[in-house]
């Protein structure tokens, strides 16, 4: 009689620990649904990854991490030991896609040109196609 009680017990412990687990909706993990921005532009990946390696490096190089966050992928050449893929970094805040040498709206920030190339806000140069990094502007 004792054994089935005890067993009878763990089944119900068992079945009440795993209820809220079983009731969990994964879609809702993030409460900002992530990749749908009004500043997304045209090629945007929504599966990218900070540090998590992607092929997209020429155009059409921007993507939605977890949380939203705007990352861009980037290749650094002549690496050693060799890769052969870019990298998911961080990106400036998107401001969606912009006609190369328009007026920038916002002091910095990154964009996308029409054919897909980065752009960064140059000031009174407006918006020019290449990328900023830690080493300085590089045109495209």
């Amino acid at each position: 009689m004792i054994r089935e009680l005890t067993i009878a017990a763990a089944v119900v412990a068992a079945a009440i620990g795993l209820a809220p687990a079983a009731g969990a909706d994964p879609s809702n993990d993030f409460s900002d649904e992530p990749g749908r921005y009004p500043t997304d532009v045209p090629g945007m990946r929504y599966d990218a990854a900070l540090a998590g390696p992607c092929d997209n490096y020429e155009r059409f190089i921007f993507g939605r991490g977890r949380g939203g966050q705007a990352l861009m992928c980037h290749y650094i050449p002549n690496q050693w030991p060799p890769v052969y893929t870019g990298f998911w970094v961080a990106s400036e805040p998107l401001h969606g896609e912009q006609q190369i040498g328009a007026p920038c709206s916002v002091p910095e920030g990154a964009a996308q040109s029409p054919d897909g190339r980065p752009m960064v806000c140059l000031g009174a140069r407006g918006w020019q196609p290449g990328v900023l990094t830690g080493a300085g502007f590089f045109p495209w």
